[in-house]
């Protein structure tokens, strides 16, 4: 007898350790206990880890039929592959009570009552251990019942107003899941307390394209992730991150804060490059999360479609910023904008006075060398500072000196040689505003020279980069 007692106070001890050890993890989703064929729903996965830190997996097993996309992941990178979704942290989140978030879609052939398990497995005091999900079971009907799903009737896509994506970063091995990119694109949506993002892409050249997002935050602090889903094959480059760390891995691009900068509204810039893409449209989708009362809200950038090829410098030609932005409903706002683009013109005359004064003297320093020369033009490097713009008028493999252009093109002024990319470039001018640039490759082609360009190119203290980044840096308007 006393024996037992033993035994069953032994028993009652271990029931209560474990139950106190458990208490301090749980895990619960709210699935609903019904859905229908061909429908999807938002899960919230509610985890008190309380103390727990470091690494840690949830893993939803979902039966055939059923499929997950990530929405909210913590931090964690997220995959689903072969029925299982899987939320993976390096470090779980600091708080207690953390709460991520999935897309469960159901099959349009999909019927009766299908089970859905999970487990949270984790590290504490070098022991692996795991946390049992209770077992859901979704009655999804029979198949003779199966209602016709109301998009299958319009032809309108139910998903098309709902922004899927992934969180990135998974471990090497397994299959990232991305922005679900539908043709109808995804809607703008504004997140709580105000917060709005918008993006601007434009060309630069027929396969690069600066990608401009405009996060309006108002007084909002603290962590804040920007992420970007660009199409498969090309490859983003960071401009200018407003203090964010920057990655790209795969097609997922993200910006992210520990703490946001102190103003309200931050411009996020990056380049896009097409990697031998086929000419044609693409879209790019994207959302900005952020914290809000400690809970994680979003603001939906919206898809943004573009172009590879010859329309993408067609639709920079057309777009709507290099026209005439004056209001005339506005009389007070029309003049002020008048009053701003005479300066402006002002401003750019001079310019170019001071541009063709600079050429002419450079052209007269190469008549003089040109004279103690036999004939071919040699390059003196001389220190440039600041955003400059030049006329490239040729290229070539092999070099050549002014008797070459003086038959050839009828063409006597100064150039000068550039070592770039494998190839000698012959370009001449040097003027701070584009415009002047602009007028000086039309002057080249009215006068007849037949140059196989000329177009403008642009340098940053001397290094060269695209015209679209030098007006971007000089806040100068496009001329066409």
């Amino acid at each position: 007898m006393a024996h037992q007692f033993v035994l069953f106070f032994n028993l009652v001890g271990v029931l209560l350790f474990d139950a106190i050890f458990l208490a301090d993890i749980s895990v619960t989703q709210n699935i609903p206990a019904t859905m229908e064929p061909g429908s999807e729903v938002r899960v919230t996965v509610t985890v008190n880890k309380g103390g727990l830190s470091g690494f840690a997996k949830l893993q939803l097993d979902l039966p055939p039929g059923m499929t997950a996309t990530a929405i909210e992941t913590k931090g964690a990178s997220f995959t689903f592959a072969d029925q299982k979704a899987k939320f993976i942290w390096m470090a779980l989140p600091s708080s207690p009570t953390f709460k991520v978030s999935y897309t469960l879609s159901a099959a349009s052939d999909l019927s009766g009552n299908v089970p859905i398990q999970g487990r949270l497995s984790y590290i504490e005091d070098n022991e692996r251990k795991t946390y049992d999900l209770p077992t859901t079971t979704v009655d999804m009907g029979s198949a003779a019942a199966m209602p016709v799903a109301e998009h299958e009737i319009t032809g309108d896509d139910p998903s098309a107003n709902d922004l899927v994506s992934a969180a990135g970063g998974a471990p090497a091995g397994m299959v990232a899941m991305a922005v679900i990119d539908n043709a109808k694109g995804i809607a703008p949506m504004q997140g709580q307390g105000g917060v709005s993002s918008s993006r601007s892409i434009t060309p630069v050249t027929e396969n690069e394209m600066l990608v401009e997002v405009t996060i309006a935050k108002g007084d909002i602090r603290g962590f804040g992730k920007l992420q970007e889903t660009i199409p498969t094959g090309f490859t983003a480059l960071e401009k200018n991150s407003e203090e964010a760390i920057f990655t790209a891995q795969d097609r997922v691009v993200k910006f992210v804060w520990l703490n946001l900068p102190a103003k309200s509204e931050i411009k996020i810039v990056y380049k896009l490059r097409a990697n031998e893409r086929p000419d044609g449209e693409y879209s790019i989708d994207g959302e900005f999360g952020y914290l809000l009362n400690d809970e994680t809200q979003k603001a939906v950038t919206g898809t943004s479609k573009f172009f590879v090829g010859a329309r993408a410098l067609e639709a920079l030609a057309q777009d709507p910023s290099t026209m005439d932005p004056m209001d005339a409903s506005d009389v007070d706002l029309a003049l002020k904008e008048r009053q701003r683009l005479e300066a402006e013109r002002k401003a750019q005359e001079e310019a170019e006075a001071r541009a063709r004064k600079a050429q002419e003297e450079a052209a007269a320093r190469d008549r003089a060398a040109a004279q103690q020369n036999s004939g071919t033009a040699q390059r003196v490097p001389s220190p440039e500072k600041g955003i400059t713009f030049k006329v490239q008028i040729t290229a070539g493999h092999r070099e050549v000196g002014r008797s070459y252009f003086s038959t050839r093109h009828n063409f006597t002024g100064a150039f000068s040689i550039e070592r770039h990319q494998g190839w000698i470039k012959y370009v001449t001018g040097n003027f701070p505003a584009y415009k002047a640039a602009r007028d000086q490759r039309v002057a080249f082609v009215q006068a007849g020279h037949n140059f196989p360009g000329p177009f403008v190119t642009a340098y940053n203290n001397g290094d060269r980069i695209s015209v679209q980044e030098a007006l971007a840096i000089t806040n100068q308007p496009w001329v066409q």
